[in-house]
């Protein structure tokens, strides 16, 4: 008997609205998209049904049986030997590949993707046998989207963009700012509260950016602006201040400045998180772009020097 061993981890659908406009001008993957030889977005391996791997995960309870929505957009799907015949058996990504994948395609378009949604398929001769949920709960489980409506997908050409920059991401042979930035990214994405996320972005953007003990603010709305325009966007410095300010008030413990998620603080989020994205993606698969936040000296004339 041969058996296989296949980690998935699904999109799920209904968590946001979009409207028909949305899909069809960038409708998600609809075929499998490799990634490597034995790693794909796309459909579950052998026929495997997605109830059969939501009821695994989903948590169970005592003659308890609820209809649950069983559809998903698609699923990264890793064919994986693991590491020997202990724990690590039965652990769903027991060398993270697929975390690091997920982490990739955030940087592109952040999803609801994430451990949350993930399994382990044990198949004996194409049959499978055994699902094991992944780490469905606590911690690094879930991840979050600042917004109302969202295409919670990716589409065809951001699936290929992803198993391009999978190959040329540098997660070590990079500044430590950058690495820095994209824990502090990392944990914005998991941060339900916009306050915590927002202190998490603009962590991020300081561990880039920031070089002088003082003057903290006006290093913010200085240098933002300059690294918004490097990339292609638009980013005014009083929208930086204020974005800072927002920051100060909670790791400050001051009372907030605004008591309700209106639309203007999502745009302005997502425009700065959109930024901060796309900047640490090039920044971890350009050289040359990252080195520019070696040293203090090349983050000062790059992105400006203070008076």
């Amino acid at each position: 008997m041969a058996e296989s061993i296949y980690d998935v981890v699904l999109q799920p659908t209904m968590r946001f609205h979009v409207s028909q406009d949305d899909w069809e001008a960038s409708p998600p993957i609809e075929s499998d998209l490799f990634l490597e030889p034995d790693y794909w977005i796309g459909i579950l391996p052998c026929n495997v049904t997605s109830e059969s791997v939501i009821e695994a995960y989903s948590p169970a309870g005592f003659n308890f049986h609820p209809a649950r929505n069983t559809g998903y957009r698609y699923a990264f799907c890793r064919k994986v030997t693991p590491p020997d015949l202990g724990p690590g058996h039965l652990g769903w990504d027991h060398d993270g590949v697929i975390r690091k994948t997920l982490f990739i395609s955030r940087l592109i378009h952040p999803t609801t993707v994430c451990p949350q949604y993930s399994a382990r398929l044990f198949l004996v001769d194409g049959e499978l046998k055994t699902i094991v949920p992944g780490p469905i709960q606590g911690d690094l489980t879930h991840v979050w989207i600042v917004a109302k409506q969202w295409r919670d997908w990716l589409t065809q050409a951001e699936g290929e963009q992803l198993r391009d920059d999978m190959a040329r991401f540098k997660w070590n042979v990079v500044p430590e700012r950058v690495r820095r930035a994209r824990s502090h990214i990392d944990h914005s994405f998991r941060a339900f509260y916009l306050d915590q996320r927002t202190a998490s972005l603009v962590s991020a953007y300081e561990s880039l950016l920031k070089i002088e003990r003082n003057r903290a603010t006006a290093q913010f709305k200085l240098r933002v602006p300059a690294l918004a325009r490097m990339m292609g966007f638009t980013i005014m410095p009083d929208d930086s201040e204020a974005l800072y300010d927002d920051r100060s008030v909670y790791v400050h413990g001051r009372m907030p400045t605004y008591t309700d998620v209106r639309d203007e603080l999502i745009e302005r989020y997502n425009r700065f998180e959109m930024v901060l994205r796309s900047a640490l993606l090039r920044a971890s698969t350009d050289s040359l772009f990252g080195n520019l936040f070696a040293v203090d000296r090349t983050i000062a004339d790059t992105f400006g020097s203070l008076p």
